[in-house]
């Protein structure tokens, strides 16, 4: 009988303690997205960065006043733009690029007892669960006439009409890694309300260490995503969401 009345004391205890330091909540924001890589193999090719959106949970386990650890469940959208120029001016592709990701991070605060400054460092790892391609290409098929001997070969697609695409991505399992690995580090603000919700701001990088493709070809020019991301949101104390109070 007393081992039992032990056990639920040190059950309840740790129940209660979990509760008080673990906190729960939401947050989305802005993604401007890069590709790393070298396009010095394509002729008149550049790559450019893209915006896109992200949003999720936030999950907190707080040890003390300056320390915790956080996890981050989101969807997050990594998109950028190809583009051509001078002689092939008018060809571009976006790539809309759609990932389940979870960071794991340390999180560092510091200031005041309201208004505090915060740091998050750690690392991730992402799923490439859906894709989108639009853009315009050369129309070998077009009717239109050809570009007349006195002008610029680049005044193409004012003679000629582009071909338009805007389909879903076909994921190639010889081609395609899916999984990302990579680093993550941020920094923000947060103000506590009331004792019950901390809302934040932040500011966060995200490194990729994994190349977008699988080794299939000879040669290959790796490709990785940079990805820069402005978000805000809200947590709140499980105590609070079990008790109702603002202790």
């Amino acid at each position: 009988m007393k081992k039992q009345l032990l056990l639920f004391a040190t059950f309840f205890l740790l129940t209660h303690t979990v509760r008080a330091q673990f906190e729960i909540g939401v947050s989305g924001g802005y993604v401007n997205n890069y590709v790393h890589t070298n396009a010095g193999y394509r002729a008149f090719t550049q790559y450019h960065q893209y915006s896109g959106f992200t949003a999720g949970l936030v999950l907190q386990y707080r040890f003390n006043d300056w320390l915790a650890i956080q996890t981050d469940p989101s969807y997050i959208r990594k998109s950028y733009e190809l583009r051509r120029d001078h002689f092939f001016d008018g060809i571009y592709q976006y790539n809309l690029n759609g990932y389940l990701q979870l960071p794991l991070m340390a999180h560092f605060s510091f200031g005041g007892q309201k208004l505090r400054g915060f740091v998050n460092a750690g690392g991730y790892g992402a799923y490439w669960i859906s894709g989108r391609v639009k853009g315009a290409m050369a129309n070998v098929f077009s009717s239109n006439p050809d570009v007349p001997d006195d002008e610029q070969t680049s005044d193409f697609f004012r003679y000629n009409t582009a071909y338009h695409y805007d389909e879903k991505y076909t994921f190639d399992s010889r081609r395609d890694r899916r999984m990302e690995w990579g680093l993550v580090a941020g920094g923000g603000v947060e103000y506590l309300l009331h004792k019950r919700f901390r809302f934040f701001a932040e500011a966060r990088y995200y490194y990729s260490l994994t190349d977008q493709q699988k080794n299939y070809m000879i040669n290959q020019v790796p490709r990785y995503n940079d990805t820069y991301v402005l978000q805000a949101g809200c947590l709140f104390n499980l105590r609070h969401l079990f008790h109702g109070d603002a202790e």
